[in-house]
């Protein structure tokens, strides 16, 4: 199994650090965890074509994370794609996709009357939502989600992938939550989002200190990441979502090998590793 981090930063626009996005990966199974900003570009750099992709995660509907739907959606009808969309969701995510697909629903239909290509399969999407707590299987990949905390956001997901005797743990984007060491307890690799405390600065009217408390206190910071690494006993801790994503990576690592001891991965976008 291999995990293809395609977009490790957060809502703040940085060309080194794309939208959050996930690639989880065997030599059957294509699995898609988000569709930040700038997916199908990655996906495109490491040349997989959105045509192939078996299933679309997303963990919850923040727009960072769903910005580039139908973008992955209209480019895979132009790569190919001859079967349908299978997503799965939170609660909330068919209303929010007959959304967007109406949305675009009068230029599709140009594009399809004029074109005249032999499939629209890519068009024909099915939407499932999570409970609580499941389970999925996609080709050679078991899947469990299961709810994290990122109040005020009502329903958002982290996910163990396994395949092979080896376990995956995302987390999505989470405050510090009992579900997170629970799950990912003895992972071969836990994939973590991560706050960085002190590297925003208030600098104006739009960015207050209430500001930087709110961000913060549906993240999980740097001064926890590490202890919630150490908790679940996890081979490796790799970290993503950057919030910011700029930062003084040496010190990062720093705070977060003290908690975990053992040195952190700093996620960085097209980073792969082998499971």
């Amino acid at each position: 199994m291999e995990l293809t981090l395609l977009g490790t930063g957060c809502p703040s626009v940085d060309y080194r650090r794309f939208g959050p996005s996930n690639l989880v990966s065997t030599k059957k199974a294509k699995i898609l965890v988000d569709c930040g900003s700038g997916v199908t570009q990655r996906l495109n750099q490491i040349n997989i074509s959105g045509a192939s992709i078996d299933a679309l995660l997303l963990t919850h509907l923040h727009s960072d994370h769903v910005v580039d739907l139908y973008q992955l959606i209209i480019s895979s009808w132009h790569s190919y794609r001859i079967k349908p969309w299978i997503i799965y969701g939170p609660p909330g995510t068919k209303i929010f996709i007959k959304k967007i697909m109406n949305a675009w629903k009068k230029e599709r239909e140009q594009r399809i009357n004029y074109e005249v290509r032999s499939s629209i399969k890519a068009f024909d999407i099915i939407v499932k939502e999570f409970k609580s707590l499941g389970n999925i299987k996609i080709k050679d990949i078991k899947i469990t989600y299961f709810t994290v905390d990122h109040k005020p956001v009502k329903y958002a997901y982290g996910f163990n992938f396994y395949y092979n005797k080896k376990k995956l743990t995302i987390s999505g984007d989470t405050k510090p939550c009992e579900n997170i060491m629970k799950f990912g307890q003895n992972a071969d690799v836990l994939l973590h989002e991560v706050f960085i405390d002190g590297e925003i600065k208030e600098t104006n009217k739009m960015r207050t200190n209430k500001t930087l408390h709110n961000v913060r206190d549906y993240h999980t910071p740097s001064t926890i990441v590490g202890k919630i690494a150490k908790i679940t006993n996890c081979k490796k801790l790799v970290l993503t979502h950057f919030v910011p994503t700029k930062f003084n990576e040496n010190k990062l690592m720093k705070i977060v090998r003290n908690d975990f001891g053992k040195n952190p991965i700093v996620g960085k976008d097209l980073l792969k590793i082998q499971i």
